[in-house]
């Protein structure tokens, strides 16, 4: 009998060892989701304009390790490489892309005080040292990058020797911009509406305020980030008006004049943006995960847009253990949206078949509250939707799947799409 007892015990150990080592790798899979706003520094556009790289989480093993990746594309994420595999908890870092080809740096890298620049699109990294840093960005220029933490220090050598440019320590680093020495940074708290956005064209000796006000926002945000895009005072500005909400806002004038772009809504899973080096160009990356325990993987969807974040083209990719990035869902059927701006009614209609599920059709106002929805069943190409109760204004429509459709599509090795864009109603 002791020696049942004791069997018995070794069993109970392993197995309640097994359930710890479940639910500490659910925990990390999802503790980004939970956190998704924070997130969005792990996506950056490359050297090239159809480059990205993206650092995910891609799968757990039967040993309970979940694995990281550092995925490269060179065509707006229609095809992913895996560029570099390592254990998530010994690195996985923030990415920040350098205007040199190949060059990637990684921050922070394997401990609180450490970085590292990468010269071969990510797959290995030279560690580098610093010691404080909160916030980083990389240049416009070749080799340069800057590190805010107990002050605000630039290097101008892929990251050998930083000189301190200010200690003021109220203003948090967002973005360079396009010429030499531009620098845009938040002052104060982050997530306020009006923001005060920070611009220096010194390389951050001194700054420049200037409150910018986010139309039909709250005066109190879960996140607000500033992205530079292609030309000099082109910004955007992505804000969290709810976990499940992000506002995309652009602007061609240091941020003086701010428009609406596009919502992206429903996001409970882990979301991350980047503005391209194309004139235009923006990046959306969701995350969810999929499989069963131990065996999870990412699921990515990679939306692409080409006018500056107000439509975008969907790319899927099943990140499973096996991935290899030849295999990927890149033909968007054609949505036509008629007539625009309405009258009484708005047209949906698709040229070919979507699929042989529902698809759920929303329009939303600028606070993002639904005020008109509709569904296209399942074989049908074309549905009217009724806007003639709606006041005039700027409204933003979505078409999406519900997430048993998108696991069933999935299953069925078929495309799984979103489409967003805007409708002005006038009367």
């Amino acid at each position: 009998m002791p020696g049942f007892r004791i069997l018995s015990l070794i069993k109970m150990r392993t197995y309640i060892k097994k359930v710890f080592l479940t639910v500490l790798m659910l925990f990390q899979l999802l503790s980004n989701g939970l956190h998704a706003q924070f997130c969005q520094r792990v996506f950056t556009r490359g050297a090239d304009t159809a480059e990205i790289y993206l650092s995910s989480q891609w799968y757990a093993d039967e040993n309970y390790i979940t694995w990281n990746a550092i995925f490269h594309s060179n065509n707006n994420g229609q095809s992913l490489s895996v560029n570099r595999k390592i254990n998530w908890m010994i690195e996985g870092g923030n990415i920040y892309g350098d205007s040199t080809p190949g060059v990637l740096y990684q921050i922070p890298f394997r401990c609180a005080d450490s970085f590292a620049v990468s010269h071969d699109y990510g797959k290995t990294f030279e560690p580098k040292y610093f010691s404080g840093f909160s916030r980083e960005a990389a240049g416009c220029m070749e080799g340069e990058l800057y590190i805010s933490g107990y002050g605000l220090f630039r290097g101008t050598d892929f990251g050998n020797i930083f000189t301190m440019q200010s200690n003021d320590n109220t203003y948090y680093l967002q973005d360079v911009g396009v010429n030499p020495g531009e620098l845009f940074m938040i002052k104060g708290v982050i997530g306020l509406n009006p923001m005060t956005l920070g611009y220096s064209n010194d390389y951050g000796q001194t700054f420049i305020n200037r409150e910018i006000l986010l139309p039909g926002m709250p005066s109190i945000l879960n996140d607000i980030s500033v992205h530079r895009g292609t030309l000099p005072g082109e910004l955007y500005i992505v804000a969290w008006n709810w976990v499940d909400t992000i506002a995309l806002f652009h602007s061609f004038d240091y941020g003086q004049t701010v428009t609406l772009q596009s919502f992206m809504l429903q996001t409970t899973d882990e979301v991350l943006y980047t503005p391209g080096r194309a004139p235009g160009a923006f990046y959306y990356a969701r995350r969810e995960i999929c499989g069963t325990p131990p065996f999870l993987h990412s699921c990515l969807w990679i939306y692409f847009s080409r006018d500056y974040g107000v439509t975008f083209t969907t790319y899927f990719h099943d990140l499973d253990s096996v991935y290899t990035g030849i295999n990927y869902s890149e033909i968007q059927p054609q949505l036509n949206v008629f007539p625009n701006p309405p009258d009484d009614h708005l047209n949906f209609k698709f040229y070919e078949e979507m699929s042989n599920c529902d698809i759920n059709i929303s329009l939303f106002d600028l606070t993002g509250k639904q005020v008109a929805y509709c569904i296209l069943r399942k074989g049908k190409r074309e549905i009217c939707m009724d806007v003639r109760n709606l006041p005039v204004g700027l409204y933003y429509y979505r078409l999406f799947f519900t997430k048993s459709a998108q696991s069933n599509l999935k299953q069925q090795g078929l495309s799984i799409y979103n489409y967003y864009g805007k409708v002005q109603i006038f009367r």
